[in-house]
């Protein structure tokens, strides 16, 4: 009996060292696999993740834009039509002023084109500017009409040509000093002529380009002043 309960303790003292040198030899092994284990996860999550780069790229503009850069947007200026003209309200105004009797009077004027004789000048209130014939233009103010011709390279007699257009009214057409009239009509041919209760100037300048004037007025009506005020802003175009 002595030597079968010697032969258990014995069996049962090999069996308790077996399994602890199991244990002690599983354990380093468990370690060392769980390390490899986590290192492997998070070379997967390294991989996995999306970097910023390629979030940016994989999105697109749309993704670009929400990121706080909106795209710039086109601008397109608007675009009047071809040979549209502007309204008469949309033309540039000027004040002209000039005497009318003993009296400075101040007026707007506005600016218009001729295409019969290709130039403009500032029409005063109330007056209008029309084509007469090719070579001359007319400013219309109820009963008065001045008759505006440009004169070309040859015609350079002013004294001749306002002499000649005042006789043809009136034989015996007197020429006027020029001194008191406005800029630029000082060094100016003026002659003046009656007929019918009307009275005729002829005005033939230079400046501010060569041109011949002819101004029709009732005699009680004194409008050369007006006339010559629009004439002066004459431009050839």
């Amino acid at each position: 009996m002595d030597r079968y309960w010697k032969l258990l303790f014995s069996l049962a003292v090999v069996s308790v060292l077996l399994t602890g040198c199991g244990t002690k030899a599983q354990e380093p092994e468990t370690a060392a696999a769980r390390e490899q284990q986590t290192a492997d996860s998070k070379e997967t999550s390294a991989d996995v993740q999306p970097t910023n780069e390629n979030l940016a790229s994989s999105a697109g503009p749309s993704a670009a834009a929400a990121g706080g850069q909106a795209p710039a947007k086109e601008e397109t200026a608007e675009q009047t039509p071809a040979g549209e003209e502007k309204p008469a309200s949309s033309q540039p105004t000027t004040s002209l002023s000039y005497r009318a009797g003993n009296q400075t009077v101040t007026k707007t004027a506005t600016l218009q084109t001729s295409d019969n004789q290709h130039f403009s000048l500032y029409v005063l209130e109330g007056w209008t500017l029309d084509a007469e014939e090719p070579n001359a233009d007319v400013l219309l103010h109820g009963d008065t009409f001045a008759r505006i011709r440009l004169l070309s390279g040859g015609e350079t007699n002013y004294e001749q040509l306002a002499k000649e257009h005042a006789q043809a009214v009136d034989a015996d057409a007197a020429r006027q000093q020029t001194d008191e009239l406005p800029k630029p009509f000082t060094d100016a041919v003026w002659y003046t002529a009656q007929a019918d209760g009307v009275t005729v100037h002829v005005i033939a300048s230079a400046q501010p380009t060569p041109m011949l004037l002819t101004v029709h007025a009732p005699n009680k009506e004194d409008v050369l002043g007006a006339v010559l005020a629009m004439a002066a802003t004459l431009q050839k175009q």
